[in-house]
């Protein structure tokens, strides 16, 4: 597949007064039903976006299907139920008399205490027929976790392309209220044993007995304490080449090197990473994540053609910006021809912990908008 093919080359993403530059004039234009897809967590920032968006005006519904996820009795998450409550209160207030609230449960955990929360979320939405009476659906990652947005997205990106070949384009857009200090100040806790491949992006054949033969290349795009993830990871992947991706360019310019500096241990003396093979991307931009991600991967692959190609594991460990960009790296590969054998190589937790964090270092998150799927893809 040549790089001048990939299906998000040109790409939609609008950030800080862009954001607003971009929703008021869309949601005036005409009339527009919209689904507004919220996670319901104890992030302060979950409202962020729906807030701006509904100050915008514009006729149609402005509805929201609001998913409620439990981690567990025994989840640090439980700490902040206060803020959680704060966060639906104040959700509640906004879209009163605007639209109305379909409330959502995604079971996390078999009654075996199988963890079932990835594949519960893709049920959750079963055929694009519950989209019908909305011109646009909006997805807010803000509160939810990465093992569920992502599944989530791809289950809706898979729904939507089946409506366009039949001539229907309904609009996914995804917002986030993006901050990295705020990220980074949100520790994963109670980390599982070993790690797994995402649901929807299992890419069996990974494992499989036909592919053994195939180099494995694994990109990690890292992000701040991840080493005992990046063990577990490594661990069930095995690979034959590692390409870390770091972010650069970065809100803090010297974020790359930190990150350096706080793996050089474990992935120059341990697992004998080339320096050569680092890749970068601008951590505020997915769609360039997205893009170096197929770079490599496509390099790789023809590299490697006369051994039968070659296999490859993501590992989202950083933003959720970054994060579309595994996305989407993921879907388009386990879809196009000719195939790629890929997943998505992650560690579950149960739950989070807040650190407290001087308001000095945290800056005011950034809402961004990117539209994946819809009119501005169907000339």
């Amino acid at each position: 597949m040549s790089q001048d093919l990939l299906r998000w080359r040109d790409y939609f993403l609008r950030e800080g007064e862009h954001f607003e530059k971009f929703w008021q004039p869309f949601l005036n234009e005409r009339k527009r039903d919209v689904l507004f897809v919220l996670g319901h967590g104890f992030d302060a920032r979950m409202c962020d976006g729906i807030e701006k968006v509904l100050s915008l005006g514009g006729e149609g519904a402005r509805d929201v299907a609001l998913l409620a996820f439990h981690e567990g009795s025994e989840s640090h998450s439980n700490s902040y139920a206060d803020q959680r409550k704060l966060n639906g209160e104040r959700l509640e207030k906004l879209v009163h008399e605007r639209g109305k609230i379909g409330h959502r449960t995604i079971t996390m955990f078999s009654e075996e205490g199988r963890r079932i929360g990835p594949r519960k979320i893709v049920e959750e939405f079963r055929s694009s027929a519950e989209f019908r009476s909305y011109t646009d659906v909006i997805v807010d990652i803000s509160a939810l976790p990465r093992s569920l947005y992502m599944p989530l997205l791809a289950k809706l990106l898979a729904l939507f392309d089946v409506e366009q070949k039949d001539g229907e384009h309904r609009n996914l857009h995804v917002i986030v209220s993006h901050s990295p200090a705020t990220d980074g100040s949100i520790i994963e806790e109670g980390l599982e044993d070993s790690a797994s491949y995402l649901f929807g992006f299992a890419a069996a054949a990974l494992e499989g007995d036909a592919t053994s033969g195939q180099p494995m290349i694994w990109i990690p795009v890292l992000g701040k304490r991840q080493k005992i993830q990046l063990a577990k990871i490594h661990s069930l992947v095995s690979p034959d080449e590692i390409c870390p991706l770091l972010p650069s360019p970065a809100q803090n310019p010297r974020e790359g090197d930190a990150l350096v500096i706080e793996y050089r241990d474990m992935l120059f003396d341990q697992l004998r990473v080339e320096p050569r093979n680092i890749i970068y991307a601008a951590e505020s931009n997915p769609f360039e994540v997205y893009r170096q991600l197929m770079r490599s991967i496509l390099h790789y692959q023809q590299a490697l053609g006369p051994l039968g190609g070659c296999k490859v594991a993501l590992s989202a460990m950083s933003s959720k910006l970054a994060s579309i960009g595994v996305l989407l790296a993921a879907y388009e590969l386990g879809r196009r021809e000719p195939r790629v054998i890929v997943g998505v190589a992650h560690v579950e937790s149960q739950g989070y912990r807040v650190e407290q964090v001087t308001a000095e270092a945290m800056p005011a998150p950034t809402l961004f908008t990117m539209w994946l799927s819809g009119e501005c893809y169907a000339a």
